[in-house]
């Protein structure tokens, strides 16, 4: 399964769609990493309930997106 990951995003660098720059590997583990913050830290999704300016899930999930968009931005 992380094979297929990887070369599918091979596969979108090749079109032209993903930055090329990076390896692939190291796209799939930091995406990884930056989508799993919330389900591996209990802590920080309370803190977050508690004290974030939006602590909807939604709003999570937008800011993994945002932050997901914004280090591999589309290549146009």
């Amino acid at each position: 399964m992380i094979a297929r990951k990887i070369g599918q995003l091979r596969e979108v660098q090749q079109a032209g769609q993903l930055d090329p720059a990076w390896d692939p590997a190291d796209v799939l583990a930091l995406v990884n990493q930056i989508a799993m913050t919330w389900a591996a830290q209990p802590e920080l999704r309370e803190a977050a309930a508690a004290h974030a300016v939006a602590p909807a899930t939604a709003a999570r999930r937008a800011a993994v997106v945002t932050a997901v968009e914004r280090l591999f931005p589309r290549v146009r």
